[in-house]
Order: structure tokens, then C-alpha cells, then sequence
């Protein structure tokens, strides 16, 4: 879990045990630990923890995965895949980091040709 500084906002948090269906929006951190259905769009950064499982399309700033997501993974800057994240669909991102065991199945897509898409899609949910 990222650790915040006092002055620094904190994330919103979708705990292990909740499950959230639907579209979730937000213009700050993202923290999600629990089940999430439907579409999560932030412009801020999106943290996915080890047990989490989301059957989503993905749109963030940033992002760090370690759970699970099945749909479309959309990150203006930066993705970071830790060795336990899973995602199953396409991904695209301007950088990204890749831990030995993360899995990833569709097609991927890194690189600043590949940003002006992920921003557009990111500035296009949000409004």
C-alpha cells in the first residue's frame, strides 16, 4: 500500500471484501483491493493490490498492478507490473516496467507514439 505524507491527499481506497459494479470515476489516487466490474477511469495514479480482481476497462495517469485485471489497460505515462499482476486484454502505455512473472494477454503497445492515444482516452472518460 503507497504511503502518504501529512499535507498529501489520500487515495480513495475500494478495500478487500468490497465489490463496487458500474463506472467509478476520480480525479485523485486510486486504490483498489477489492472487486471492481465495469469501467475505472482516473487522472491520478491507480494502485491494483495483490488480491484484487477487476473485470474493467482501465483508464489511468499512472498505474501499478499486482492483482488481476481482464479488459482494456490504458496509461497516459507510466504502467509498473509487479511479478503477481495479471492482465488479460490490451495495454498501452508511454513507459512501462515489467516484473519476471507478471502476465500479460493481448496486445501491447509502449511507447510516445502510443501516449497521445492513452491521454486522449484518459481525458475523454473523465469528462
Amino acid at each position: 500500500m503507497p504511503e502518504f505524507s501529512p499535507g498529501q491527499s489520500t487515495a480513495t481506497v475500494i478495500a478487500r471484501g468490497v465489490r463496487l459494479q458500474g463506472d467509478f470515476t476520480s480525479q485523485g489516487d486510486v486504490l483498489i483491493d477489492g472487486t471492481v466490474e465495469g469501467h475505472v477511469t482516473t487522472t491520478a495514479q491507480l494502485t491494483v493490490g495483490p488480491e484484487a480482481k477487476l473485470k474493467a476497462d482501465v483508464t489511468a495517469n499512472d498505474a501499478v498492478v499486482s492483482g488481476s485485471i481482464e479488459g482494456t489497460l490504458t496509461v497516459k505515462r507510466r504502467l509498473e507490473l509487479k511479478a503477481s499482476a495479471s492482465v488479460i486484454g490490451d495495454v498501452t502505455c508511454e513507459m512501462a516496467a515489467i516484473e519476471a512473472g507478471a502476465v500479460v494477454n493481448g496486445n501491447v503497445s509502449i511507447g510516445a507514439k502510443s501516449a497521445p492515444k492513452a491521454a486522449a482516452a484518459t481525458k475523454a472518460a473523465v469528462e
